[in-house]
């Protein structure tokens, strides 16, 4: 005699996105894209340390457990990679940028949404940012068309075909 039993799955919560410090665990993180998690295992402390980006986590519920991550960092870009054109006109020749660096949601929590969340995280961070520190823009390097199309749909980045195929900016102005 055999007896079902009906699990239902509890809904997967996770943190808000904090900023990285030592008590944060991702040593089982794995988002299936090996340079992303080479880079939060191996280098994301080290960068943070550096002040060569800012690593924003967000946690499973309860715990310290890294579920999703994303890196801010500043940059700039040339007045003539601007887009739109419109945006060029009497301005420096290099605009200050945010970069949004990499971005990664493990596997256990893709599919929930999560990544739309983090991107909205990141762009209200760097608006809150722009009100204290020039920022013309928040650019993002997709690692594949899908991705950009991602970025594209999501928040309206527009893609800058002179920096590069898959180079993109969401503009501050």
């Amino acid at each position: 005699m055999s007896t079902e039993i009906d699990v239902q799955a509890l809904p997967l919560e996770l943190s808000k996105p904090e900023k990285l410090n030592s008590f944060h665990d991702f040593s089982d993180f794995d988002c299936g894209e090996s340079s992303i998690n080479e880079y939060l295992h191996k280098h994301a402390r080290k960068a943070q340390e550096n002040k060569q980006a800012v690593v924003f986590v967000a946690c499973f519920k309860g715990t310290n457990r890294v579920a999703a991550f994303y890196t801010l960092s500043s940059g700039s870009i040339a007045r003539e990679f601007v887009v739109p054109k419109k945006l060029q006109r009497n301005t420096p020749n290099v605009h200050p940028a945010t970069i949004l660096g990499r971005m990664g949601v493990t596997l256990r929590a893709q599919g929930s949404g999560f990544a739309e969340g983090l991107l909205q995280d990141a762009i209200r961070r760097v608006l809150i940012s722009a009100e204290e520190i020039g920022t013309a823009a928040l650019l993002v390097h997709p690692l594949n068309p899908s991705l950009a199309e991602f970025y594209e749909k999501k928040a309206g980045f527009v893609r800058c075909p002179y920096i590069s195929p898959l180079t993109m900016m969401l503009s501050l102005r």
